[in-house]
């Protein structure tokens, strides 16, 4: 066996190494989030004073994120909120899981819109603006709804 023979094994080693390793990096998901908002909607609201906005954050990345506010061009002030049982607690931000999903919806994750600036009736449309700790801001249009309207129909 000549020397040439191990040198020239180890070097189809590391080619072939070096090609699965590549082969396996291009199958993992990114390891950055992947945001988009669908569902986005807003209740004709019963009071003039303060009404709610509800949407799902879905991350198709490898990374969760955050969301960390949320504006709108209707709202003198907008919070966002979590409901538990009867009570309603203001939160600063929340947790967008990677390859998963955020919802907000009446009973849960809520954004409240604080004394809007004008009057919102079904056909109307809503611009909000959420923030993430990560990602770039997202901007979407909300169709004000009906009193009593959820989007899978029931």
């Amino acid at each position: 066996m000549s020397r040439r023979t191990p040198l020239l094994a180890m070097g189809v080693a590391v080619v072939v190494a070096v090609a699965a390793l590549a082969a396996w990096t291009s199958s993992t998901p990114t390891s950055r989030p992947k945001l988009r908002v669908v569902g986005a909607y807003v209740p004709r609201p019963a009071s003039p004073d303060v009404a709610a906005a509800y949407f799902t954050v879905v991350d198709e990345g490898g990374a969760g994120d955050e969301l960390t506010g949320v504006g709108s061009d209707v709202a003198a002030e907008t919070m966002m909120h979590r409901s538990t049982g009867r009570t309603m607690e203001m939160v600063g931000s929340v947790a967008v899981p990677a390859r998963g999903r955020l919802v907000f919806r009446p009973g849960g994750y809520h954004v409240m819109l604080e004394r809007p600036v004008r009057s919102l009736r079904p056909g109307d449309h809503v611009t909000l603006t959420l923030r993430f700790r990560r990602s770039a801001p997202i901007t979407v249009r909300a169709p004000v709804e009906p009193i009593g309207y959820r989007p899978d129909g029931t």
